[in-house]
Parts: C-alpha cells; structure tokens; sequence
C-alpha cells in the first residue's frame, strides 16, 4: 500500500519537530531560562508561533529527560478565576492522571473546592471543575495545586499561555493572588506568554504591578527568510515537487511573514500536489482564502460601525500606517477627523482588528486585511 505523505505545513497545533521550523535560539533561551530557575515572559504578535514555540520546548524538554514534566495551561478561553482553576487543575491532571492514587490525593486537596471529573466535549480528555466561590478560596486552591506539584517526583516546569488574559478577569486582585503563591515555589520555573504586548509590558515592567521585575521578558520575532526558505523547499522537495523562489518571496510578502498565514499558504499549495509551483498558483491560492473567509469578513463589515471599517479599510489600502491621525491621511481616506479617528482606532485596537507592528498600524488578521485591499483599495491584493 502506498505510503500517504503528512501535510508538513501545519496550521494548528505542534506536530513534532519534523514539521517544526528554525526557532533554534528562542528554544535555547528558553532552556537556559528554566534551568536556571529563572521565569521567562514571550511576547509575541498573534500567529507569529508563540504556542507552537511552546509546545515543541515541551516536546524537547520531556524527551530529554523522563524526570521532567511540562504543565501547559492556555488561559485564553478562561473568562474568570474559577475558570482558571479549572483550567490549571486539568493541565494537572492530564500529566499526572497514570500515577497512582493521584486523582485522590488531588481532590482530598481541593476537598473544599468541591472538585469533580468530567469530560471535555470537543476532545473527550478528562477536566477538571472546580466551584470558587471567593477570593480565600482562590488562594487556597492555588496554594493547593502548587503545593501538590512540589511534592511530586520529577523538575516541573509551569507554562501560563495567553497570560494576559487574567488582566481581563472581572477579580480584580487576581494577579496579586497568583503572584503571593508563585513565590512561595521559587524552585518550579514559570513561563509567562502572550500576545498583548502592551499588557503583559504593564504587568511585568510597572513598578506598582505585582509581577513587576519577576520574569526575564523576551519578544518573538519573525522567522528569518532564509531558514524560511530552506524549510519550505526541503518539505516540497520531500514529495518531489519544487517551489520556487519568486513564488516563496510573493508568500512571504503577501502574509508579512507571519508564521500562521505562511503556513496557511504553503498547505494549500502543497495540498495542490503541483510538480512544481510558481508566482501564477501562488496567486491562485490568494484568491482561494479570499474568497473562503469572504463571508466571515462581510459580517466584520456588517457588525462594525461605518466610521471603524473605514478605518480599517484606510489602514489596509495603505498596507499599514505610522501616523493615522494625519491630516494627509485622513483628508484622502474621508476620515471626517482626528479625533474620530483616534476614538476608532481605540475601539479596533480593543477588539483586536488592528495591532501597532513595527510603529505602523496593520489590519491584525493579515487575510482580513489582504480582503480589503482586494474589494476596497490599493495594496498587495493578490492580483
């Protein structure tokens, strides 16, 4: 039976390091910060491969040593504090579940948090639930968990992705909490990530912060076009077909190098199965995502007041701008005013639409932004 050859272009999830590409230095900062005992904070822009950074340090970490275990949390679906017991309890749990008599020694500890086991609907793994009902109780079950993890037999490591989200949570002493009880482990490393850098800075650089000067910070950058490069023709070149450097040079461009959407590309193209692809098909796939997510981005525009999508498509016709509320700016894109604009420009930026990238305004969603170019204005577009 013929062997079926793997998609190598992941777009969700960490599939291994066969389908990792460079990030070499960032992992090893990252290892050097957790062996020495230091907590380390990435910042990094949405979809630039934060979590799939953080995920293969895992992946390298445990297979390095089976004395060593990784708890990743993802905060961001958590709303509050009790889903974010929920959400680390579970992280817990499904490391250590195997290790006998853990569930009962885990739940005699939150005793009174009143824990019960269920099942995630989407993935079918176990979960956790918790049932917080003040702040005391917070603490308690923090200092519980933590506690739990120091008395197992193996170098824990603790990973809080999208870690500004507890800035968000309607418990305003939230990062007080976290903060007291963190520092009563000082052996158990933290890593701290996210992709609001303008509220993980606040949290980790303000003096009146609680986790102010607690964490190293480091920043995610893009992945360098050469490596880029040599990763993309070499997982071609394992299905014997060919790209070449014009049509890698239009994905880069076209995507801004974001880690996401050139993988997005490069999936599509190589699902293509071409022998060999050239700027003409990578153009062809430009207009097969606008046309995919057209109607995710028509009810963008339906939902969001005249004066913000204005804006927005203003930005993108621009393919980013530096001084929004110029004159020039505002006159050519009929913007009505400064002040307008700089209330518009708040609201996106709250909503996550757009990101300051570099000190220029960008439509966040690069093929939200790509879409608006194409039916709204000048820009790379794809045509």
């Amino acid at each position: 039976m013929k062997n079926v050859i793997t998609n190598p272009f992941v777009t969700g999830g960490y599939a291994g390091p066969d389908y990792f590409c460079n990030r070499t230095e960032e992992t090893r900062r990252l290892s050097d910060a957790i062996s020495s005992r230091r907590n380390i904070t990435l910042i990094s822009l949405r979809r630039m491969g934060k979590t799939g950074l953080l995920k293969h340090l895992k992946h390298q970490v445990e297979n390095k040593s089976k004395s060593t275990a990784v708890i990743y949390t993802d905060l961001l679906p958590t709303m509050n504090c009790n889903e974010m017991l929920n959400a680390i309890s579970t992280a817990l749990f499904r490391v250590r579940r195997m290790e006998s008599n853990f569930m009962e020694r885990m739940f005699g500890l939150l005793a009174s948090l009143r824990p019960r086991l269920t099942v995630d609907a989407l993935t079918g793994e176990p979960a956790v639930e918790l049932t917080v009902e003040s702040s005391s109780e917070i603490k308690t079950g923090l200092e519980n968990i933590l506690r739990l993890i120091s008395e197992i037999k193996q170098e824990i490591i603790f990973i809080f992705d999208e870690f500004q989200q507890i800035a968000r949570y309607p418990e305003k002493n939230t990062e007080a909490i976290l903060r007291s009880v963190i520092q009563a482990y000082p052996l158990i490393p933290f890593i701290f990530s996210g992709s609001s850098k303008h509220m993980l800075e606040n949290m980790f650089m303000s003096a009146g912060s609680p986790f102010y000067q607690s964490s190293e910070l480091m920043y995610l950058d893009r992945i360098p076009e050469e490596d880029y490069s040599v990763f993309i023709k070499e997982n071609f070149g394992k299905a014997d077909m060919e790209i070449n450097d014009g049509a890698i040079l239009r994905v880069f461009k076209w995507t801004r190098l974001h880690t996401y959407y050139v993988q997005y590309v490069c999936s599509l193209l190589y699902e293509q199965g071409a022998p060999k692809s050239e700027e003409a098909g990578v153009n062809s796939i430009f207009h097969r995502i606008m046309t995919d997510f057209e109607p995710q981005y028509i009810n963008y525009r339906n939902l969001l007041p005249r004066h913000q999508f204005s804006l927005l498509k203003a930005i993108a016709a621009e393919d980013g701008i530096a001084q929004p509320t110029a004159g020039s700016f505002i006159t050519k894109h009929d913007l009505t005013s400064a002040s307008s604009v700089t209330t518009s420009l708040k609201s996106l930026a709250e909503k996550e639409m757009i990101v300051l990238d570099n000190d220029r305004w960008q439509v966040y969603d690069v093929f939200f932004s790509r879409w608006l170019q194409y039916h709204y204005g000048p820009g790379d577009n794809g045509k």
